[in-house]
């Protein structure tokens, strides 16, 4: 495709353990800004906020159980922009999230509060002070803060995303907090068994993600069953104790909770592109690319990160900017931002032309602790001031692994960009004749449209539907 090939240096780092343990960067803790600053900025990171009447539902049915929990008018509530299945209390104080990627899972105001009473008890609890960390969070993040040290922006990213998401809590912990939650699910009228339905969707939610992913273990993007762990005997017990609490949910707070989520977005926002299995488009933008079988992508508000296959030990992440010189100026202040501290030395940057887009490859060998890693900056630009690139990380020797995605970089056609448009939940209302098999059909994906359809549903295979009820489809978006 036209690029110049590169001559890597022959280092070698034996032993070299890329996916260390991320170190400790307790950003929110060290910033001299005030509680409500700090989480504005981790809401920032982290999708920022669903806007709508969905947000105020939220918060209402989140001050009902904080009342329950002896914290009336102390929490806030709020629905990030993210697809990722997730919700987690962030101190200090009592500032509860809840992604829309897990309200899509919920099927009733009595889960929705099972979710929100769960996080409070953990705040209730203080378990936030006695928290076992765990290096979950994957990605160029946890990568360049272990190896490239001194990084300030992606210390900066480890501190206030990664110290959430990678903080996982004890059994005991997880057992106090469903107790907690139970108790305030009773005390607000809310449906005991409601804590039981909620973990057996997260756990169907994970099996169906490993389904998709075509892996044996569960996707490593932090999900609600990675920092709060799903377990058998977690599950027997909540379903236990719902038995000996009180009766089962009641029709109306179904028919509320789904007309909140009636229209709400499904997967990808199209502010922040679109993931499709290993493709990425952008159609703002109007660029694409897609990775090489066996890597991954997932999708944020900033940035795409991109992980190799497993085992390979490769890393990358992309993003955009704004243009102060040339694309070599720019692709060096990229290499520059990466490493921080830590000594880079780096090649010739290589001008080329990839799939007739300007471009500019400037590979380098960094020095760490663990030895050398190979670091490539591959940076593009269509024109008017913007350029975009490609940060990746290799072990010694292996970064041509990312030539494929390098030389995928291209422009979307204008027709290309308007076929890209959102998924969004839509509420229907079950015919006479209709089967969980037949309304799949309508579900907005080529595969495994059943499992979708009964995994947003709470349904099991073979249960029934009766005329008159109201389910939930995936379906894309007039606009």
């Amino acid at each position: 495709m036209g690029r110049t090939t590169r001559t890597w240096r022959g280092l070698v780092a034996a032993g070299m353990a890329l996916a260390m343990a991320v170190p400790a960067v307790p950003a929110l803790a060290q910033s001299r800004s005030s509680p409500a600053q700090q989480q504005a900025e981790l809401v920032a990171q982290l999708g920022g906020p669903y806007e709508g009447p969905l947000q105020a539902y939220v918060a209402r049915v989140g001050e009902r159980v904080a009342g329950a929990a002896g914290k009336p008018g102390q929490c806030r509530f709020t629905v990030l922009n993210s697809d990722v299945v997730n919700a987690f209390a962030a101190p200090p104080g009592c500032y509860v999230y809840v992604t829309r990627g897990l309200l899509a899972i919920l099927n009733s105001e009595d889960e929705l509060a099972a979710v929100l009473g769960h996080e409070v008890g953990h705040v209730a609890a203080n378990h936030s002070g006695r928290r076992q960390q765990r290096s979950l969070f994957t990605g160029l993040g946890a990568l360049a803060v272990g190896i490239l040290t001194g990084s300030s922006d992606l210390a900066r990213i480890a501190g206030q995303v990664g110290q959430l998401n990678v903080l996982s809590y004890s059994r005991n912990q997880e057992f106090e907090a469903d107790s907690l939650g139970l108790r305030y699910l009773g005390q607000t009228g809310y449906a005991p068994d409601a804590l039981a339905d909620l973990l057996s969707a997260l756990q169907s939610e994970d099996q169906l993600e490993a389904r998709l992913r075509g892996a044996a273990e569960p996707k490593t993007t932090p999900v609600w069953g990675r920092t709060h762990p799903l377990t058998a005997d977690r599950i027997a017990r909540a379903v236990d104790l719902a038995r000996r609490s009180g009766p089962p949910g009641a029709p109306e707070r179904e028919a509320e909770f789904l007309a909140q989520v009636d229209g709400m977005i499904y997967g990808d926002d199209p502010e922040q592109g679109f993931v499709d299995g290993r493709r990425f488009a952008h159609p703002g933008m109007a660029i694409a690319f897609e990775a090489p079988p066996g890597f991954t992508l997932a999708n944020t508000p900033r940035a795409v990160k991109v992980e190799g296959p497993a085992g390979s030990q490769l890393a990358a992440e992309f993003s955009s900017g704004r243009m102060t010189g040339d694309l070599e100026t720019y692709a060096d202040d990229a290499l520059r931002r990466l490493a921080g501290q830590t000594p880079v030395q780096a090649d010739r940057p290589q001008r080329t032309r990839i799939n007739g887009v300007e471009a500019v490859v400037l590979p380098a060998v960094a020095s760490t602790r663990s030895g050398v890693v190979e670091v490539t900056i591959a940076a593009y630009t269509l024109g008017g001031g913007q350029a975009f690139h490609f940060a990746a990380l290799a072990p010694a020797g292996r970064s041509r692994g990312f030539d494929p995605l390098i030389d995928s970089f291209r422009r979307l056609t204008a027709e290309e960009a308007r076929a890209l448009r959102p998924r969004r939940i839509e509420v229907v209302t079950v015919r006479p004749g209709e089967t969980a098999q037949s309304l799949a059909q309508r579900m907005a994906f080529e595969d495994l449209r059943l499992e979708r359809f009964e995994l947003i549903n709470g349904l099991r295979r073979g249960d029934p539907l009766s005329p008159g009820r109201r389910v939930k489809l995936v379906t894309q978006s007039r606009r």
